[in-house]
């Protein structure tokens, strides 16, 4: 049996995500652990050679939540990795990526990359008809 639990992250996963907001994109990350909760914090996203710097707001009310917002725009279709750039130039890669697919809605997704799925073992095979 596989590992069903979530990876290990800076912020609740259950509580983030990822949506268009007028004409931008909004990321919230829910809960966020202290070291990526600054003041002054940046969030880098890179896709391929390209990236989008947007600042982050933390916001108190419902709970603690670290909100990034970037024009639509700037995004292209693709998987985007994310990582925090703290005031002091110091970066955080996160354990997430965001997913934009033309108009599709954008999805948050678990893990700084793919993780790599094992291969189950294949049993010999028959042919169906053939002794």
């Amino acid at each position: 049996m596989g590992n069903s639990l979530p990876p290990p992250a800076e912020f609740d996963l259950v509580d983030s995500f990822a949506r268009v907001r007028g004409s931008d994109v909004e990321i919230v990350l829910g809960e966020p652990k202290t070291d990526i909760a600054d003041d002054g914090v940046t969030v880098r996203l890179e896709l391929t050679g390209r990236t989008v710097t947007a600042q982050a707001m933390l916001v108190q009310e419902g709970g603690r939540r670290l909100v990034v917002r970037a024009p639509r725009s700037q995004f292209s279709d693709g998987v985007w990795s994310l990582a925090v750039i703290h005031a002091d130039g110091s970066v955080a890669p996160l354990a997430a990526r965001l997913l934009v697919q033309g108009q599709r809605p954008l999805v948050l997704l678990w893990a700084p990359r793919p993780v790599a799925r094992r291969s189950r073992p294949v049993g010999p095979t028959t042919r169906r008809g053939r002794p």
